[in-house]
């Protein structure tokens, strides 16, 4: 079979896709401010948004060998010679990816090593369009495992990642919670009811509905399981994990599976920790002791984190949010063109920022140091890159983000502000 060659300088792909990322993010928590519906806090919507620039980038280092496997896979060992251009060729690859889903959802539930990757997604307490794009930053490297099938069955990289985009863009739209009741849809297809469902802390409702697009495949396997009326949906996970910082978030489990391998007396326990279910606790260690003390709140007691902010705070992490974006979309444009040290600089710069805003957010006194370690990286940044960029244009860009950095220190530790009038800081704070 031929192989097929495809560009590793996705560039451009990334300019496209960072808008369809954030922008309906955005638009719909602007929305809910309009409406004061509450839906989206300013806390939680800028943690998605930074945990999914962590995830695009990675996606975007990572894109290329995953592409080249891939193809390797279905030039040397597919067994079936399919035509690509068949509607029977789609129609199957489509039902397939979506089976492969299924199950590879299914083994991040399962296995610890996995839910250390999936359980970013889940941390979430507010349950919004926000939630979609909420993925650990190596779900790349767990994700396509399953799908080695697909490249085996014939099915080539180009309809792969066709059906791949059409599951990408179901699984947006079913992070909402308008469609209270469909109970035809549910039959079928993965509704927002039942996705609700599977995003829940809720016994009745952990580990149930894995589906993609359909729903049939949990119908057949037993883990089917509708929304109910007398268990509201209490959304989050029983790991504590509280905090704000995109860091933390994609750390926090695999500090737990420490924990347990650290427990473990015998080399099966020691494994077990690992690849055992996220459940599984080693001999003498406590379900509070190893997840924290909000693995035993009730549902009817749990209360999504919210640490107290003052506007000018929130209003200062907005900011600095702004200058992520920005550091971001240069380091990812020119990534194979930088020198390697402004690459690792600005790669520390965009970390540094992303867990700055927060630490913010969980509360945490700010110290003069940590405004100095970011005043470094962003001179660092700038400094690395000379040679590659003109002289002038570093030097702006170093006073201008150096002179942002700074304007948000100092709004996180101006007084806060106690205008009735103002409905823009009014809402920031609530």
């Amino acid at each position: 079979m031929e192989a097929i060659t495809m560009s590793t300088d996705f560039s451009e792909q990334l300019l496209f896709t960072l808008p369809l990322y954030l922008g309906p993010l955005f638009i719909f928590a602007l929305i809910d401010f309009v409406r004061s519906t509450r839906g989206y806090r300013v806390n939680d919507t800028l943690t998605n948004a930074t945990i999914a620039l962590g995830n695009l980038g990675f996606t975007f280092i990572l894109v290329a060998g995953i592409i080249a496997m891939y193809n390797y896979l279905y030039s040397n060992f597919s067994l079936f010679t399919l035509d690509q251009t068949s509607v029977t060729t789609w129609l199957i690859a489509f039902i397939f990816y979506d089976f492969c889903f299924y199950w590879n959802h299914r083994v991040h539930h399962a296995i610890g090593i996995f839910w250390v990757d999936h359980i970013v997604h889940h941390t979430a307490e507010n349950f919004n369009f926000g939630v979609s794009i909420r993925n650990s930053y190596f779900m790349e490297v767990t994700m396509w495992l399953t799908f080695i099938p697909m490249a085996l069955a014939g099915i080539s990289i180009e309809v792969f990642l066709a059906v791949s985009y059409t599951q990408m863009t179901w699984a947006f739209l079913i992070h909402h919670k308008k469609l209270k009741h469909t109970p035809r849809l549910d039959k079928v297809f993965n509704t927002p009811s039942l996705h609700r469902v599977h995003h829940a802390r809720n016994t009745k409702y952990i580990d149930k509905n894995f589906g993609g697009i359909f729903i049939i495949w949990d119908r057949l396997f037993g883990t089917y399981q509708t929304e109910s009326e007398s268990v509201p949906v209490t959304y989050g996970v029983r790991e504590s994990i509280q905090s704000f910082s995109p860091l933390m978030i994609n750390i926090q489990y695999l500090k737990v599976i420490i924990k347990k391998f650290t427990h473990s007396k015998t080399l099966i326990d020691k494994l077990k920790s690992i690849f055992y279910s996220p459940g599984w606790l080693p001999a003498g260690l406590t379900k509070t002791e190893c997840l924290g003390k909000i693995a035993d709140i009730p549902c009817k007691d749990f209360k999504p984190k919210n640490s107290p902010l003052t506007a000018t705070m929130k209003l200062s992490c907005i900011l600095r949010f702004i200058v992520i974006l920005v550091v971001f979309t240069y380091l990812m444009w020119n990534f194979y063109d930088l020198p390697w040290l402004q690459t690792t600089a600005l790669s520390f710069l965009f970390f540094w920022l992303c867990h700055y805003n927060g630490i913010v957010f969980d509360g945490v006194k700010i110290i003069w140091k940590s405004e100095v370690l970011s005043q470094f990286l962003i001179i660092l940044s700038g400094i690395t890159g000379l040679g590659y960029t003109s002289v002038n244009i570093v030097s702006a860009a170093i006073i201008f983000t150096s002179f942002v950095s700074f304007i948000c220190y100092t709004l996180h530790h101006s007084p806060p502000s106690h205008s009735k009038k103002n409905r823009l800081l009014s809402a920031l704070t609530e």
